[in-house]
């Protein structure tokens, strides 16, 4: 089954945006016992790359992407690492070209529709609409998507997307997932709280109820 088909599988992808003090091992493997077997993490702080290392080999079926990409190096180690996929918080097209050399899942972010209709002009078919809560969440959604109906693209809204927002997402055409940091926020990193992770895991897989 190829990344996107496993992804489809998963309603909520966790955003991990600092390790702090967490065992990111551990973290994965909250996340998976909690049935949730997917984590994104950004490339934001110093630690991150070892961390998606020691994930990928400890727990090589977990659904792994590296976050916050801004350079063609790193969608080219991201590839080399076998990491699954990669998300930017925008577009730059020298990034799209670097993921289809490596065979590589590239989701670039978009927010109007001057940016979207570049993305898919360019064939590329993932996409990350960001940041999508505070620009006016889900009606913002279907009117950009709306115009754009002809092509068979796979959604991933992010950007403040809460637990409530999560279903009314999923139900929209073309969303394969949402982005959430809920699923790890930052108190619970803190206290390194993997009880509560894997809780979280749980209540998040109960809100897949889609179809693509």
């Amino acid at each position: 089954m190829s990344p996107l088909d496993r992804l489809k599988g998963i309603p909520v992808l966790p955003i991990l945006n600092g390790i702090g003090p967490c065992d990111p091992l551990r973290i994965a493997e909250a996340l998976m016992e909690g049935g949730l077997g997917a984590l994104e993490i950004t490339l934001r702080e110093e630690g991150a790359h070892n961390a998606l290392c020691a994930i990928r080999k400890e727990f090589p079926g977990l659904l792994l992407g590296a976050g916050s990409l801004f350079e063609t190096e790193q969608v080219e180690w991201a590839a080399d690492q076998g990491l699954d996929f990669g998300v930017s918080p925008g577009w730059q097209p020298e990034l799209w070209e670097k993921a289809q050399e490596n065979d590589f899942i590239y989701f670039p972010g978009v927010l109007t529709p001057t940016e979207l209709s570049g993305v898919l002009g360019s064939g590329c078919r993932t996409v990350k609409i960001f940041p999508i809560e505070p620009v006016g969440g889900l009606a913002y959604f279907r009117s950009l998507t709306a115009p754009f109906q002809k092509f068979p693209v796979h959604y991933l809204p992010t950007g403040g997307v809460g637990e409530a927002q999560v279903s009314s997402y999923l139900a929209e055409k073309g969303v394969i997932s949402v982005g959430g940091s809920w699923i790890t926020p930052k108190d619970v990193i803190f206290n390194e709280d993997y009880p509560a992770m894997k809780r979280l895991a749980q209540r998040a897989m109960k809100l897949l109820h889609h179809d693509l």
